[in-house]
């Protein structure tokens, strides 16, 4: 489906909150009532659990053919195993923290618990319990000579929970022949560079993006919000805009409005958000700007 704007009703909006909001048009992977977890109905909560995969699970029929190999993710390879490349440059624990700080930033924007639980086993694709899990896989090519340079992909929740339970939603695999690392410096700083020049992979902020997808939400053409990434089908937007070079690791307005549309709004306790924020999430979810896009989104 195409994306779907309102900046009309947004430069009201600006006009009333003193300050220049943009375009706002989030897309999510469903539609109300579905694609969510728990009560499939839109703006309710939900318990999520979470796990990582046991070591050395497949890839069950559903994943994507051109990927390679069994989860390496705490296998304790210095290169495949994505958690001890980041904890042996960066500290123990340095890996499982950035998982939770992203897990905790989505928490605090909506009504989401997350519940981190034992992994069930299983190849990924193949297990209805945990909610999410976590694991990594090489992506290898596309085709022969192209290679497929995700940071990583997420897949969108069942289009209902409590019916139809779906073992490949939620499942969320980093790509472990990318490069990864712990960005320092604060929100907005260049991301450090590999040998090559190449930008890496901050940990924390692509898996966040990652998270965003296995929760409902696809990409978004607003360049600086953390779900920016390429629109489909019909190449509405090719991601080439994103801001991917810099540290990314706060919701923009325009990932709130998502995903409190399908979950609701923060809890009392949740992080404070800015007063323009909070006229565009209200005028959003008062509209409905809620848009169908394919279940599986990768990282751009």
């Amino acid at each position: 489906m195409r994306l779907r704007s309102v900046p009309a009703f947004l430069a009201l909006v600006s006009a009333l909150a003193g300050a220049p909001l943009g375009g706002y048009a989030y897309n999510t992977i469903g539609t109300d009532p579905g694609s969510k977890w728990d009560d499939p109905t839109w703006d309710t909560p939900a318990t999520v659990t979470w796990s990582y995969m046991d070591v050395g699970v497949g890839r069950g029929p559903g994943t994507p053919a051109h990927w390679t190999g069994s989860n390496t993710l705490g296998s304790g390879d210095p290169v495949t195993d994505v958690r001890a490349v980041i904890d042996n440059q960066f500290g123990a624990g340095a890996f499982d923290a950035a998982v939770s700080r992203a897990l905790a930033t989505w928490s605090q924007a909506t009504g989401i618990t997350f519940m981190n639980v034992a992994d069930q086993g299983g190849a990924m694709g193949t297990a209805t319990a945990p909610d999410i899990r976590i694991g990594a896989f090489d992506f290898d090519e596309f085709a022969p000579g192209v290679p497929d340079l995700a940071g990583g992909a997420g897949f969108g929740p069942p289009g209902n929970d409590l019916a139809f339970p779906d073992a490949l939603a939620g499942d969320l695999a980093l790509n472990n022949a990318n490069r990864f690392t712990v960005a320092g410096g604060s929100e907005g700083d260049a991301l450090p560079t590999g040998a090559g020049g190449e930008y890496l992979n901050d940990i924390e902020g692509l898996v966040l993006h990652e998270i965003g997808h296995t929760l409902g939400l696809a990409h978004t053409d607003v360049p600086d919000a953390v779900m920016c990434g390429y629109v489909f089908p019909g190449d509405v937007f090719d991601g080439s805009s994103c801001v991917i070079t810099v540290v990314n690791r706060r919701l923009h307005p325009d990932d709130l409005a998502g995903i409190q549309a399908i979950y609701g709004p923060a809890p009392a306790a949740g992080v404070p958000i800015p007063p323009a924020a909070q006229a565009a999430l209200a005028l959003l979810l008062g509209i409905g700007a809620r848009l169908a896009a394919p279940r599986r989104v990768s990282r751009r």
